[in-house]
């Protein structure tokens, strides 16, 4: 599965997100998805491709026509997050004022 964000995500200037997980993926009793990125919730929906995505690595470092690649994956359907994200309030927080 591909998942599809709507906007962007940002995280700290001195801090890249190459390598970082990015939250926890699950799904709900009724089958929903749920993402959860820090003190944020999406909720999304499994959607089909209208065509399949492949995922491709780079085999060798050959450049230009000389360059291989392999197949590691087809990606058939795609959970798409399309709402603003909502705070996860804690409910149990002592209150400061």
């Amino acid at each position: 599965m591909m998942v599809e964000l709507q906007g962007e995500l940002r995280c700290l200037p001195h801090i890249t997100m190459g390598g970082r997980l990015l939250g926890d993926l699950l799904f709900n009793k009724q089958g929903v998805p749920v993402l959860l990125i820090g003190h944020h919730i999406l909720h999304g929906a499994v959607q089909d491709l209208s065509k399949p995505v492949a995922v491709m690595k780079k085999v060798g470092d050959r450049e230009g026509p000389e360059a291989h690649y392999s197949v590691t994956a087809v990606v058939h359907k795609k959970v798409l997050f399309k709402n603003r994200p909502k705070p996860i309030v804690n409910a149990g927080a002592p209150r400061l004022i």
